[in-house]
């Protein structure tokens, strides 16, 4: 039909990803749907000056509030938070999509890993690219290394101690932006054509390791900042006793750290050809969250 606008369901729509999702796709010339795990929670973008975005809740273990959330939509950002339940989630989004005709789906999911056993939320997220395998809707699995931002989860200890913790030792890690992330998400979710790819790898301009992370850090903040290397074990602990992690989230920072050492991350960047742009740079991010991660006082904790 001609000027028919598509509606975008976005799931995680607060996220490290699905935020920016929801900032690029409220621009564009589509109906945004954006859900929130809590009907308390503040809107991440507000309505007030914005015609084409809207919100409703879901607890997504309830089918009937998952299929509500899904009706009408033409399109999917499938995106929920790592967690045990995650596969059973997911499944619950792509149930609904199947029966409310749901065109396409465009999920965030995790590096194609090789034995998957090496890191337990992949072998989660295998299992769903696995149901949307089988589900018939057109579908795009987006595969990308780790997010530039997932170092605000050190903010703690950089910031009270000076320091950064842990297993990885000299290995490089991979980093991309996850507003690149998102924009690669928006690109498939608008896209009027058949897609080309149901997975896409996606890593980021330079693999990075935690020891030059800690130079980087120390001159954007003008600050000491350093990484120590501990053992596996010391980290699992430290995660899951004084850090108060759950015991799973403790095992998977681990488990991608041993990853990290025992296969090699990719030095090159895949998102220039995707966005047909340059990528964002680890530098450019630090620049700009600076004030994350200075430090501070003791006494100002």
């Amino acid at each position: 039909m001609k000027n028919y606008k598509k509606t975008i369901v976005v799931f995680g729509c607060t996220g490290t990803v699905g935020l920016p999702v929801l900032q690029l796709l409220i621009k564009e010339n589509c109906i945004v749907r954006g859900v929130l795990r809590n009907p308390q929670r503040t809107y991440p973008i507000s309505i007030k000056n914005t015609s084409n975005l809207s919100y409703v809740s879901a607890d997504l273990a309830i089918i009937k509030e998952v299929e509500d959330a899904c009706k009408f939509a033409d399109t999917i950002f499938l995106l929920t938070a790592t967690h045990p339940k995650q596969e059973e989630y997911e499944t619950n989004v792509i149930n609904a999509a199947k029966k409310y005709g749901v065109k396409r789906i465009v999920k965030l999911s995790a590096p194609d890993i090789e034995p998957v056993s090496l890191v337990e939320v992949s072998n989660w997220h295998r299992k769903i690219e696995g149901k949307l395998e089988n589900s018939g809707i057109e579908f795009c699995c987006l595969r990308p290394q780790a997010f530039m931002q997932n170092w605000e989860r050190n903010t703690f200890t950089i910031r009270r101690f000076g320091k950064i913790y842990g297993a990885i030792e000299n290995a490089p890690r991979n980093y991309v932006d996850a507003r690149d992330v998102a924009e690669i998400a928006v690109k498939l979710l608008l896209q009027n054509t058949p897609l080309e790819l149901n997975y896409i790898s996606i890593s980021g301009p330079e693999a990075i390791t935690n020891y030059d992370m800690a130079e980087r850090l120390t001159r954007v903040t003008n600050t000491n900042i350093e990484y120590l290397n501990i053992s596996s074990d010391e980290l699992f602990k430290t995660l899951k006793n004084r850090a108060k992690l759950p015991k799973w989230l403790a095992n998977h920072i681990v488990e991608l750290d041993e990853l990290a050492i025992k296969i090699p991350e990719p030095a090159e960047d895949s998102t220039e050809k995707i966005l047909d742009k340059k990528p964002r740079l680890m530098n450019a991010y630090l620049q700009e969250s600076k004030e994350l991660f200075k430090r501070k006082s003791i006494w100002e904790f």
